[in-house]
């Protein structure tokens, strides 16, 4: 499929995806939603199953009947813009573009995540958030997006307990677990231990990464693993003010080799806490 292709199918997958978690949230079945959309249960069905995408006037009415936040819906009206463009999606970070990693962390089959200066969101504790992560940012503004990533991981780990879960290699670079000394004692303690919680789950690894690598810039990527609900494979990038959906092959075997670089010479997290005193004074010597 060309590289145009598979951008309109990645946007396909996500309003999919969407109108789905939108519809599960209010608890209606496939008839009460074509009741309260005032359309028929075959046509409402189509639009759950993938099979065909409402238009543009009837995706906001879902939004509006749902009861989707602004934010939200005015993204998804962006996508639904750009959606037979076929061009690559680029989004303003302030556009909420991380609302389709959201969305295949529901529904992809495997996941590799890196963040070569930062604990990843999912593995972080409140504690670990407001003050290494977002302490620069006004107290409200802390609380709010603490909120949301708290949801965001609870429902990504929510998905390894079930018998057909996903795989994840969630990689950690060493200097951030030797920044939680900042922490009081009893936060680094459960900081370590939500670390150790993340990889006790079957098919989760975190994984922890030296000082000296060469995968200079973070990612995400995504791989359907032929899940139903899932579009094609692609990675997420940002930058400082764009982010990026990538979903031509020949691109993201460029961020495979850097996760196969990253696979040989890290450690599990486990091996790496026990021995992390002498880890942590090789990997970052006294200057």
């Amino acid at each position: 499929m060309a590289s145009e292709g598979l951008h309109t199918e990645l946007l396909k997958a996500y309003l999919w995806s969407e109108i789905n978690r939108l519809v599960e949230a209010k608890g209606w079945n496939h008839r009460q939603f074509a009741k309260m959309v005032g359309k028929s249960p075959n046509s409402t069905r189509e639009w759950i199953d993938g099979k065909r995408l409402p238009d543009k006037a009837n995706l906001a009415y879902i939004c509006t009947k749902t009861g989707a936040d602004p934010e939200r819906a005015a993204f998804m009206d962006m996508v639904w813009d750009q959606l037979f463009s076929g061009s690559e999606f680029i989004a303003d970070l302030d556009q909420r573009a991380l609302y389709i990693v959201e969305s295949a962390e529901r529904s992809y089959g495997s996941f590799v995540k890196w963040d070569p200066f930062l604990l990843l969101g999912p593995l972080q504790t409140e504690a670990t958030f407001m003050k290494l992560i977002a302490n620069t940012r006004d107290p409200a503004s802390r609380i709010r997006l603490w909120k949301e990533r708290e949801r965001r991981a609870a429902e990504f780990f929510a998905r390894f307990t079930g018998e057909d879960g996903p795989s994840a290699e969630l990689y950690v670079p060493a200097s951030a677990i030797a920044v939680l000394d900042q922490l009081a004692p009893i936060e680094k303690e459960r900081q370590v231990d939500r670390l150790r919680w993340a990889d006790s789950f079957p098919g989760c690894e975190v994984l922890v990464v030296p000082q000296r690598h060469l995968a200079v810039y973070p990612f995400e990527m995504f791989v359907s693993e032929d899940r139903p609900s899932s579009g094609p494979d692609f990675v997420y990038v940002e930058n400082r003010d764009q982010s990026r959906h990538i979903v031509r092959p020949e691109k993201i075997a460029l961020y495979d080799q850097d996760r196969r670089h990253l696979r040989t010479i890290a450690q599990g997290i486990g091996r790496f806490l026990d021995g992390g005193v002498h880890q942590l004074a090789e990997e970052l010597p006294e200057r």
